[in-house]
Order: structure tokens, then C-alpha cells, then sequence
């Protein structure tokens, strides 16, 4: 990302809405990156440009040499809502997720499929309907459909938000388990300081008008859980930051 910025109309025909302003980092290849910050801080909005879901007004996005002026199926971006189709069963749904693939046979796609289903936890859930899992068991499949193709780089917009304590905690460490075992590298938006510290290898901190105001990095070992007091410590440690960063108008 080279000095990337986006303004929005103002609701109304009001003041414009300026989402970034001059972003610029780099993500390393089987980096694990959590972009961290309050709602309107222009997290989901920077996780679209790198999607080509949108376009930046100024700067650059290019993943590798390649610059992004669009999407492909080289960068998957989970929402957070699952956004499954429910006249499809699980299997199905992951190999939609493959139909842009040329270069497998069904045979092969299928057995992708399968293969990441068995990753995530769901190998006797292949003919399952959609409204028969829980909400938990729709984002492990809406994780498989993303993992299937084969991507360079997994997208994931606050996908645990919607999901109660327990099912999140687990689905932390099965994520550290698939991470480790893919290689992937992954661009991930939250709000929440423990999520980042508990999955991430760095944390930038995104403060409004849409800018980079800290780059963590973060070198606990894996597997890391929740309540780790070390986990706890670093959480606590970029907390105060943001708050002392805040009050300073962003110059901590």
C-alpha cells in the first residue's frame, strides 16, 4: 500500500467523509496482519481496496508486482457475515468457491473441497443444509470456501463479531492450527485488541480521519489462548497506547 487515500459524498449532500488518508505499509508473505481500530477508523474500507473491491482516490495497491485494480481469486475476503447460499448444501458451497478454477478437473475440485472441510473441522457435514449449522459451523465453511482456490492472501472483515464467546475462542485455535499448516498470508480487520494480539504476528492501530498510527509486532508463541497472561500484557499494552494516542489527537 503506497500512500493510499478515500473520500466519501457526505449523507446528503453534507461534509465529505474521508475514510483514509495517505496509508502506506507492507505485508510480507505468511504474515498474519490484523488491522485494529474503532468503527469509522477506515479498516473495512482499506480491506476492499486490497480485495479490488474499491478503488482508491490517491496511491497505490499491488500484491506482489501486480498493481489491484480488481478482484480475483488470488485474494478471498471473508465478510462478517458467512453470506452462504442456502439452496446449497456445505459441500456445494465450498465448490462454488472453486467454479473460478480452470485448471482442475471436478474430480480434483472435489476433493479440494473436501480436503478444506476436513481442515476446518466440518469432513462429516458435507451434505448438511445451510440452516441446519450453527453460526459457528457457517463461518468454518465460509473459511473453506475461501481457503479452496488457493489464494495468495485471505481477506477476513470482523468474521467472529456475530458469534458468542465460546464458539470465537475455539474458532481462534483452530485458525492458529490452519494458519500454521497453510502458510497463508492473511489481512484481517477487527475491533478487538485481544483477537488481534491472540491471532496476529502484527497489529496496526488505525485512528480516524483513516490513518496508521502504530505497527505492533507481536512475538508470543503459538498456540496462544485468550486468557494467556502474556496475551493479556500486550493487549494491555497497545490498549494504552490508543487511549494515550487519543488524547493526544493521534500523536502518542
Amino acid at each position: 500500500m503506497e500512500g493510499l487515500g478515500k473520500t466519501f459524498p457526505g449523507p446528503k449532500g453534507g461534509r465529505p467523509v474521508q475514510a483514509l488518508r495517505e496509508v502506506s505499509f507492507t505485508v510480507a508473505a505468511g504474515e498474519y496482519v490484523c488491522l485494529l481500530g474503532r468503527s469509522g477508523c477506515g479498516k473495512s474500507t482499506l480491506l476492499a481496496i486490497v480485495a479490488g473491491l474499491l478503488a482508491p482516490d490517491e496511491g497505490r495497491c499491488y500484491c506482489g508486482d501486480e498493481r489491484i485494480t480488481g478482484p480475483d481469486r488470488h485474494r478471498m475476503l471473508m465478510f462478517q457475515e458467512p453470506a452462504l447460499f442456502p439452496w446449497l448444501n456445505v459441500l456445494d458451497n465450498v465448490l462454488f468457491g472453486l467454479s473460478f478454477v480452470d485448471n482442475l478437473t471436478p474430480g480434483e475440485k472435489r476433493n479440494r473441497a473436501e480436503h478444506f472441510l476436513e481442515l476446518v473441522g466440518l469432513a462429516d457435514c458435507l451434505n448438511f443444509r445451510i440452516h441446519e449449522l450453527s453460526g459457528g459451523m457457517k463461518q468454518r465453511v465460509a473459511l473453506a470456501r475461501a481457503l479452496a482456490p488457493d489464494p495468495d492472501i485471505l481477506l477476513m472483515d470482523e468474521p467472529f463479531s456475530a458469534l458468542d464467546a465460546m464458539t470465537r475462542e475455539q474458532l481462534y485455535e483452530d485458525l492458529q492450527k490452519i494458519w500454521q499448516q497453510t502458510h497463508k498470508t492473511v489481512l484481517m480487520v477487527t475491533h478487538n485488541v485481544r483477537e488481534a494480539v491472540c491471532l496476529g504476528t502484527r497489529v496496526l492501530a488505525l485512528e480516524r480521519p483513516g490513518r496508521i498510527v502504530a505497527d505492533h509486532a507481536v512475538t508470543l508463541p503459538y498456540p496462544r489462548g485468550m486468557n494467556d497472561v502474556a496475551l493479556a500484557e500486550t493487549a494491555a499494552h497497545i490498549s494504552g497506547f490508543l487511549r494515550q494516542s487519543e488524547e493526544n489527537g493521534g500523536q502518542a
